[in-house]
């Protein structure tokens, strides 16, 4: 009988469940024709290596509970994954990478036109049409209340559609273009300035205050997104509003370095 439990002991419970007992191991189930079922067997699960007992249900439980963790932690992950994945789209639109460049491209291109139409050494009209005029209703372009042409060495200001504000206009080109205009009538004339030593220095600072009105435009537009950023700053995570501030002020960076370019471009041609 000693041999029988011996035996029990080292094997597995689903063999014994189908291997019937040999004869001359047991004598009992020999007589009674019995095969070893899962009760008998299931009585004793130790088992003995190097001396040592342990339990095979014990480790077995401890396999399906290491199973279940991985399990549990590969889930965990999945869903954190998937929870990134909807939160992002979210702070893509809000703060949207692609339209802060347009806006500022924008910027940069009105500094250019600018610098067409207000810094030239040449005579042009349009360096006098978006003169700003104060009036008494209200501020208003030079094109927008007046003609002005280029005849040879003068330049001719047409107020025949708004003689009421000649006046104003007087006043405008003295203080902001520091000139003398002659008035006959509607009509105001003044001499096309000479390229000096002293005009070109002022088309240097008119380049210098256009450039810096453009960069105030960039950190206009700059903030306006950080504002944005921060009002969902509570509810997004450190990293993604950290990457997404690094992305404005790099953009915001480029687009200030382009204006200087431009900017020190342009006064170098007219110090030429």
């Amino acid at each position: 009988m000693s041999r029988f439990v011996c035996l029990c002991r080292t094997l597995p419970t689903c063999a014994a469940r189908t291997m019937p007992v040999s004869r001359k191991l047991c004598p009992l189930a020999a007589v009674s024709s019995v095969r070893l079922t899962a009760p008998l067997i299931q009585l004793d699960t130790t088992c003995w290596v190097d001396n040592r007992a342990f339990s095979l249900s014990t480790q077995c439980m401890k396999k399906g509970n290491t199973k279940a963790k991985k399990q549990m932690k590969r889930k965990s992950k999945v869903a954190s994954i998937e929870e990134e994945d909807e939160v992002e789209p979210e702070v893509e639109k809000l703060v949207n990478i692609e339209e802060l460049s347009e806006e500022m491209e924008n910027a940069l291109g009105h500094m250019q036109k600018e610098f067409i139409k207000s810094v030239s050494l040449r005579p042009s009209a349009a360096q006098y049409e978006n003169l700003s005029i104060e009036t008494p209703h209200g501020k208003f372009p030079l094109n927008q209340i007046a003609q002005v042409a280029i005849q040879g060495p003068v330049v001719i200001i047409n107020m025949a559609v708004s003689p009421q504000y000649v006046k104003d206009v007087d006043d405008a080109l003295r203080k902001g273009l520091n000139v003398n205009p002659q008035i006959d009538g509607t009509t105001l004339t003044l001499p096309v300035p000479k390229i000096t030593k002293e005009y070109r220095q002022e088309m240097v600072e008119r380049v210098k205050t256009i450039a810096e009105n453009s960069k105030e435009v960039i950190r206009h537009i700059r903030s306006k997104y950080v504002k944005k950023l921060n009002s969902v700053k509570g509810d997004e995570s450190k990293d993604t509003v950290f990457e997404y501030t690094n992305k404005i002020n790099s953009t915001a960076k480029i687009y200030t370095e382009k204006i200087a370019a431009l900017a020190a471009k342009r006064s170098k041609e007219i110090n030429a």
